[in-house]
């Protein structure tokens, strides 16, 4: 998860390897391929197949593509065979209105829940239309962070983003009423693996800038429905799953990241001598990394199955995952590269929705179909 939108949200083929070598899949666990079935977006023609900047993909009970645009504060609906169906929001702050939508589940009740700048708005979709149902103003003070929209255990809808004067990530979940019940989900120090603040001056005021260590550790979270999330420093193998009790486990693996590439390096060192020059440095914080991390990502998919991908070799096509129904490995599935899942993804056991991007900058949203490869 990224804090901030555009310009390009910033705030989410083959084995990729993670390992020197790779990862070979054990013949018990099913490996299961993706690849790009369809792609809605043009870079001219009619309005509603013109995007700037897509915040979210997810799909309904029709199979229909439910894609929202940041930048023209509007849901746009897409039949299965990607035909537009219809659009809702626009913006404002009134009922039904939206600014800067960014992400959505369906969620209790199957109504379509959006994230907004400052608060969600739920939807009922039928054939023709939205009809707005209710609104929840956010909690938290990270306006425009994209983050997953889940539910717990108890059918509270969870807002992800950091208390005012905080700098930790804190899960808020909103019960009945103004009830607020708050979950830190790491310490201060974890949460700031892998960056360094940089105090400067522009202009005759005082700012603050974050140093990033090139191909260096970062603290990561992911969440699931039911109350389910999990955590990991992406230096490492070693996974925290967040049980609905609040009890937790470890999942781990021994697999290292793959070594940089000698244009890697040259391109790290390049970003460490631009930062120097940039804030007028005698020294950068960090150093270049031996190896990547292991880690690229974690997210949930709708049947609460953990998704731990893991970063590739430079120049590999394919993303790749282990799957984790709780603690147990129960799959390992292969995407193509260039399909952005943008921190909130809508996964199914055959389904996974993102986003693309051509050398025009033109968005796209993208459905990934998978399939069993053949033990």
């Amino acid at each position: 998860m990224k804090p901030g939108i555009p310009a390009g949200i910033a705030l989410l083929l083959g084995v990729v390897a993670c390992a020197d070598g790779g990862s070979p899949a054990p013949r018990e666990v099913p490996v299961w391929e993706g690849s790009i079935d369809l792609e809605v977006g043009e870079v001219e023609g009619e309005d509603p197949y013109l995007f700037t900047t897509i915040g979210s993909v997810v799909e309904d009970d029709r199979g229909r593509l439910i894609v929202a645009d940041y930048q023209t504060h509007e849901v746009r609906v897409f039949e299965p065979d990607g035909r537009f169906a219809f659009s809702f929001g626009g913006q404002g702050e009134g009922p039904g209105e939206l600014t800067n939508p960014c992400c959505m589940t369906f969620g209790p009740a199957g109504l379509l829940w959006v994230r907004e700048s400052i608060r969600y708005s739920a939807f009922r979709l039928d054939g023709e239309g939205a009809e707005y149902v209710r609104g929840l103003r956010s909690v938290n003070a990270s306006f425009n962070l994209i983050a997953p929209v889940t539910f717990d255990a108890e059918g509270r809808l969870v807002d992800l983003g950091m208390a005012a004067g905080d700098t930790r990530f804190t899960r808020f979940h909103l019960g009945p009423g103004a009830a607020v019940d708050t979950v830190t989900m790491a310490t201060a120090e974890e949460q700031a693996t892998g960056f360094s603040p940089v105090d400067i001056m522009v202009g005759n005021q005082a700012a603050k800038f974050f140093l990033y260590q090139p191909f260096g550790p970062r603290w990561f979270h992911g969440h699931g429905p039911g109350g389910w999330w999990a955590t990991a420093v992406s230096s490492a193998y070693a996974v925290t799953l967040h049980h609905p009790d609040r009890s937790t486990s470890l999942i781990q693996d021994p697999l290292q990241g793959p070594e940089l590439t000698p244009d890697e390096r040259r391109r790290a060192q390049a970003r460490i001598d631009q930062e120097k020059e940039r804030f007028d440095l005698r020294e950068h914080p960090f150093g270049i990394p031996d190896r990547k991390p292991v880690l690229a990502e974690l997210f949930f998919d709708r049947a609460g199955r953990l998704w731990v991908e893991k970063t590739g070799v430079d120049g590999q096509q394919m993303r790749e995952a282990d799957v984790y129904r709780q603690d147990t490995l129960v799959a390992r599935y292969r995407w193509p590269r260039g399909v952005s899942h943008l921190g909130s993804p809508w996964v199914t056991e055959t389904t996974l929705y993102g986003t693309t991007r051509d050398s025009l900058d033109v968005w796209r949203a993208a459905r990934v179909r998978f399939t069993r490869i053949p033990e």
